[in-house]
């Protein structure tokens, strides 16, 4: 791929604790082991990746002594922030810092992380909106593999 067309390539940043708590699902699980949640979120949205073309980031509140980035095979990105910074916090400095030049969406529940990621150029979607997406991928998927 050139660098012109990686520039318009867009990105899906999800608050990774926020979408978990809104599936009842991925809740469920948490309740028995928060890795398992975590790394079914970043499974099912490797596959979106795959399926769309979108760049898919995950950010999860950590507590750690620095904020933390890894790919996860080789794939997504995932974020944990340092102890005493919040989620929240990356993702608003992601947006704030890329909004303007790249298409950015965010997936959350939080209303204030989605109006201020709004005010900075971003397109806010909730959970729900997140798993329709997530599951239209799903299903155009399933129709390529048919074929």
């Amino acid at each position: 791929m050139n660098a012109m067309n990686k520039e318009h390539i867009p990105y899906l940043i999800i608050d990774g604790h926020s979408i978990i708590f809104a599936w009842n699902h991925l809740r469920l699980l948490h309740e028995h082991s928060q890795l398992a949640a975590r790394d079914e979120l970043i499974h099912k949205m490797t596959g979106y990746q795959d399926n769309t073309g979108e760049r898919v980031i995950i950010v999860f509140d950590g507590k750690g002594t620095k904020t933390e980035s890894f790919y996860e095979h080789d794939s997504i990105q995932v974020f944990f922030s340092k102890k005493g910074t919040s989620a929240d916090q990356i993702i608003e400095r992601l947006v704030g810092k890329y909004g303007k030049k790249k298409k950015i969406t965010i997936a959350s529940r939080d209303k204030a992380v989605l109006d201020t990621c709004s005010s900075f150029g971003a397109i806010a979607i909730s959970p729900n909106a997140l798993r329709e997406s997530l599951e239209s991928a799903e299903e155009k998927l399933s129709k390529k593999i048919v074929q």
